[in-house]
């Protein structure tokens, strides 16, 4: 029984939807469903009721979670306790990215470098304020900083490449008025209550007060699904993340939003951050 099988499973228990718990597992959603399905055999048992847009645990899958959590548990212990003592560590690569920000590019990149560096250091992400971001990359708390939407703070002492390009676009639920639309201008929202995301401040950029002020893109989203009011993101941030009642309208006119991986010109490099940032700079180039 394949450990890291039972992980995915024990991740799609938890999520309920394939397509959300194979991004989270950095896994493209038909190599989750093979790995579930070869556990299922393996088992003689279905662990899910699957529908187009959910899933959903069996009576012997609800029974059977427990004794993965157990299993995964155990070989957590081991590899915590006993194998990384004889284990030269990796040390993470700590990267701070805005809350506008899609990290998948960047997990392609490491993927990309997994290529020619197997043993690449595991990612560990912190969303925060751009603020937050410089300073953390000046203080050495992060390694890579990515951000796009205040201006580009390229310094003396900070570079950066190229990461990726977005638009806005309006999120309204699917049965709103504008919903078959394909585009809306900011004139055309008029009054409508306005969701914000938390950024710097609790003001918001297109209207002076908000009827909400959420602290993350899942509570953005989710007040959008209930009918709460609409919220203008980056389109790439949310495209995966969509409640099944929300549509993505393109805003126009939007502005070209261009994000930057942000790094220390002048710090000790590791061959994993090289390596990173020879891959980014390389996409931007074709």
């Amino acid at each position: 029984m394949e450990t890291e099988y039972l992980r995915q499973f024990a991740l799609l228990a938890k999520e309920c939807h394939f397509q959300t718990a194979a991004e989270l597992l950095y896994i493209n959603q038909s190599t989750l469903s093979k790995h579930i399905a070869a556990l299922e055999k393996e088992l003689g048992q279905p662990l899910f009721y699957r529908t187009t847009r959910q899933v959903q645990l069996t009576d012997f899958g609800r029974e059977f979670l427990p004794y993965a959590e157990k299993i995964i548990g155990i070989v957590n212990d081991c590899n915590t306790n006993l194998i990384s003592k004889y284990k030269e560590s990796t040390p993470a690569l700590h990267v701070g990215v805005s809350p506008f920000v899609s990290i998948r590019r960047l997990m392609e990149a490491k993927l990309s470098c997994q290529d020619i560096m197997p043993e690449i250091a595991s990612m560990v992400f912190t969303e925060t304020t751009s603020a937050k971001l410089r300073a953390g990359l000046s203080n050495g708390r992060f390694h890579l900083a990515i951000d796009g939407i205040s201006p580009l703070w390229e310094t003396g002492d900070i570079a950066a490449v190229p990461y990726t390009q977005d638009h806005l676009c309006v999120l309204l639920t699917a049965d709103h008025p504008f919903a078959q639309r394909e585009t809306l201008s900011l004139h055309e929202l008029g009054d409508l209550p306005y969701i914000h995301l938390y950024t710097e401040t609790n003001t918001s950029p297109f209207l002076s007060e908000p009827v909400l002020v959420a602290d993350t893109v899942p509570q953005v989203l989710s007040a959008v699904s209930e009918g709460k009011g609409y919220s203008i993101l980056p389109y790439e941030r949310i495209q995966k993340h969509l409640p099944e009642n929300v549509k993505a309208l393109r805003l126009t006119p939007s502005p070209d939003l261009q994000f930057f991986a942000y790094y220390l010109r002048h710090a000790p490099r590791s061959e994993v951050m090289a390596a990173l940032l020879k891959v980014l700079a390389n996409e931007q180039r074709r």
